[in-house]
C-alpha cells in the first residue's frame, strides 16, 4: 500500500481540454494531493490500494500509521455504518456509483466525522478498483444540526408564547399561533386567509390601513400601539400590538405581537370609575360633577341656552342614624339616589358630594319656570315615606338654585351661588327650593 506517487517527469500542458489517461503522472499525483477532498483507491474487496494526502490529515495519522488500516471499513464508526457501507460497496462494484453520508471514526482518538463519500469503479491496470473521494461535513452537520435546533426552539417559543403573534403578507393573515387564535376569538385555520381589516371596527379601518400601508411600503417597524379588535365570536376585544416588517419568499410579510389588555382596560376603567364616583350611592362625585359643569357652560356658550345648578343638603336626615344605626343610613342614601336619577332627565346630572349633600346639574334648560318644574319633582321624590326595617322615616330637602348665564358664567361660582342659596332655604323653613337672589 502507498501513496499516490510519479517517477517521471510532468510534461508541457497542451491546448484547453479534459485531462486523460495520457497526462504526467507527476501532474497527476499534484492534483489528487492537491484537492481539499480525500481519495482512496481500492480494490474491489475494500482493500485500500494508494491514496492522497488529505486522507491523512483527515483521520489525524501519519503515513505509516496506514499500515495498520488495511480495507475502506476500518473506517466505519459503527456496525450500523458498516453494513451501509459493504452495501454501497458492493454495488460501486457492480458499476453503479454511489453517493451518500457516512460516519468515520478517526483512528487517532476515536473521534467521529460526518462525511459525504462518493464511489465510483473505475480501470486499474488489467483489474476493476474502487475509487472513493471523502469530504469532510461535519462542520456543515453541526450547523445543520443547530440551525434545526434553533428553528425547533423558536418555532416552540412562537407555538407556545402566551402573545399572538401573527404574520400577514398583502394584507391577509398567512400564520397565527395558539395564543393568537384565542385572541382572534376562532380556530387557526378560521382565521387564515381573512384580510387583517375584517378583524376591526368600521371607524379604525381608515388607520389600520394607512398603518398597513407604511409597513408593505416603506417598511418602517411599528411601535406599540392600543386598538379594538373584533373577535369572530362577535365580541369586541382591547389588545395592543407591534408589527415588524421582514422579507417572506422575497416579499414583504410583517409579523405582528399581539396582546389582549381587555382585562387591563375594564380594570383601568373601574378604578377611574372609582376616582369620579361615589363609592356608596354610584353617582359621580365632586371632581366629576365640576368637570360636568365646566363641559355644559362651555356647550352653553355656543347654544345660548340657560343651565341651573342645585345644591341640596337634605332634612331629617339625622334621625335614620341615630334610630336605626348608619348602616340604615347608607340604606337611605342610596335609595335617595336612585330617586334623584328618575326625577331628573336623562341629559341631566345628580352627583353626591359628601355626607348627605347632593347637586344636581339641569342642561340646557329654556327658562325658570323649566327649572322650577324639575326641581319640585325633586323635592317630591324626597319626600315619599321612607321604609327601612319597617320603619318610616320623613325626609325633606332645602335646595339652592343658581342659573347659567343669569347668576355667573363661572362654574366655581355657580356651585358656590347654589351653596349659598342652600342656606337661604334651610333657614327660612327647610325642605324648599329657593333660587339664588330670590
Amino acid at each position: 500500500m502507498t501513496t499516490l506517487k510519479s517517477d517521471r517527469k510532468g510534461k508541457t500542458a497542451g491546448t484547453h481540454r479534459l485531462i486523460s489517461a495520457d497526462e504526467d503522472p507527476g501532474f497527476l499525483c499534484a492534483v489528487l494531493h492537491g484537492i481539499q477532498d480525500a481519495v482512496l483507491l481500492h480494490d474491489t474487496k475494500g482493500n485500500v490500494l494508494s491514496y492522497n494526502a488529505k486522507l491523512l490529515s483527515l483521520l489525524g495519522v501519519e503515513e505509516n500509521q496506514m499500515e495498520n488500516i488495511g480495507s475502506f471499513f476500518d473506517f466505519s464508526a459503527d456496525d450500523i455504518n458498516f453494513q451501509a457501507g459493504i452495501k454501497f460497496f458492493s454495488d460501486a462494484v457492480d458499476g453503479r456509483d454511489q453517493i451518500f453520508t457516512w460516519q468515520i471514526k478517526k483512528p487517532s482518538d476515536d473521534v467521529i466525522l460526518d462525511a459525504e463519500v462518493f464511489l465510483t469503479r473505475i480501470k486499474y491496470g488489467r483489474k476493476w478498483a474502487v475509487l472513493a473521494t471523502i469530504k469532510d461535513i461535519t462542520d456543515k452537520k453541526r450547523i445543520e444540526h443547530e440551525l434545526v435546533n434553533s428553528e425547533k426552539r423558536y418555532r416552540q417559543l412562537v407555538e407556545y408564547s402566551p402573545d399572538g403573534i401573527v404574520i400577514h403578507r398583502d394584507g391577509v393573515i398567512k400564520y397565527i399561533n395558539p395564543a393568537g387564535a384565542r385572541i382572534f376569538g376562532g380556530a387557526a385555520e378560521d382565521i387564515l386567509g381573512c384580510e387583517v381589516l375584517s378583524f376591526f371596527p368600521e371607524e379604525d379601518r381608515g388607520m389600520i390601513a394607512e398603518r398597513l400601508r407604511k409597513l408593505y411600503k416603506d417598511e418602517t417597524t411599528m411601535p406599540v400601539a392600543e386598538a379594538k379588535m373584533l373577535r369572530r365570536d362577535g365580541r369586541v376585544a382591547h389588545v395592543e400590538f407591534a408589527a415588524i416588517p421582514f422579507s417572506m419568499d422575497g416579499r414583504t410579510a410583517v409579523q405582528v405581537v399581539i396582546r389582549d389588555i381587555t382585562q387591563k382596560k375594564i380594570q383601568e376603567e373601574y378604578i377611574r370609575y372609582l376616582a369620579l364616583h361615589d363609592t356608596l350611592t354610584g353617582l359621580p362625585n365632586r371632581d366629576l360633577l365640576s368637570d360636568r359643569i365646566n363641559q355644559a357652560v362651555e356647550r352653553r356658550k355656543r347654544d345660548k341656552k340657560k343651565l341651573a345648578v342645585i345644591y341640596i343638603d337634605l332634612d331629617g336626615f339625622k334621625p335614620v342614624n341615630d334610630t336605626l344605626g348608619h348602616a340604615a343610613g347608607d340604606i337611605a342614601l342610596k335609595k335617595i339616589a336612585h330617586r334623584l336619577n328618575e326625577a331628573i332627565r336623562k341629559s341631566d346630572t345628580a352627583a353626591r358630594i359628601g355626607g348627605d349633600e347632593f347637586v344636581v346639574l339641569l342642561e340646557a334648560v329654556h327658562d325658570k319656570k323649566e327649572i322650577e318644574g324639575i326641581a319640585g319633582r325633586i323635592l317630591d321624590s324626597i319626600n315619599e315615606e321612607l321604609v327601612i326595617d319597617k320603619t318610616v322615616f320623613h325626609i325633606g330637602a332645602s335646595m339652592g338654585i343658581s342659573i347659567y348665564p343669569d347668576d355667573s358664567k363661572d362654574h366655581v361660582k355657580l356651585m358656590a351661588m347654589a351653596d349659598r342659596a342652600m342656606y337661604v332655604a334651610k333657614n327660612n323653613g327647610k325642605n324648599r327650593y329657593i333660587f339664588c337672589g330670590g
